[in-house]
């Protein structure tokens, strides 16, 4: 199986792509670039943990479909110069919840990058994920145990290439207290 993360990476790099996105949050290609290596597995992370319930699972369904009614694959250039691509920031927030913060400030100190930056950033990649997982998918029509087998393979091998998010992770657990939710499924992951 090809990895959702790798497949986003070689896309957003491709081109001007990255030159685009960089110039649309206001920041440095290179600090860019970081932010979504260790972004992208953190947001399949989490979204593996959702996907653990009915509800989450339907709800990212859904998102799977509005991505492919919109599809910023096709043209990246195009989906990151509008100021359309708008249903992003309001899945991002319902997948990362109270993690959000955290990985913000994580992914922020370890690029130099502003949090607004990092989250635009996420809510701009997450299109992308999701347009990937309903590449990735075996299956037509996705069911919520199909989609939550797909994200937690999927979200292992992404934490598992990425040394960066994988540490930053256990910075982010350290500071935790609690074992449930997002983080107790990403201090799962990171044992196996």
């Amino acid at each position: 199986m090809d990895s959702v993360v790798n497949m986003a990476m070689e896309q957003l790099m491709a081109g001007d792509n990255l030159s685009i996105l960089s110039s649309k949050v206001g920041a440095d290609e290179q600090s860019t670039k970081s932010a979504l290596e260790m972004g992208l597995p953190l947001l399949l992370g989490a979204m593996s943990s959702k996907a653990s319930s009915n509800d989450g699972a339907n709800a990212i369904l859904s998102g799977l479909a509005d991505s492919a009614k919109g599809n910023s694959m096709q043209d990246m250039a195009k989906y990151f110069g509008s100021s359309s691509s708008s249903f992003g920031p309001g899945m991002l927030n319902s997948i990362l919840g109270s993690s959000m913060i955290p990985i913000q400030q994580s992914i922020a100190k370890k690029t130099g990058l502003p949090q607004e930056v990092v989250g635009q950033l996420l809510t701009m990649a997450l299109p992308l994920i999701l347009g990937y997982l309903t590449k990735s998918s075996p299956e037509k029509e996705m069911k919520p145990d199909d989609l939550s087998k797909l994200l937690d393979e999927q979200s292992k091998m992404a934490l598992t290439s990425s040394p960066e998010a994988e540490a930053m992770m256990k910075d982010i657990l350290s500071a935790q207290d609690s074992g449930s939710g997002f983080m107790g499924m990403i201090k799962k992951l990171l044992k196996s």
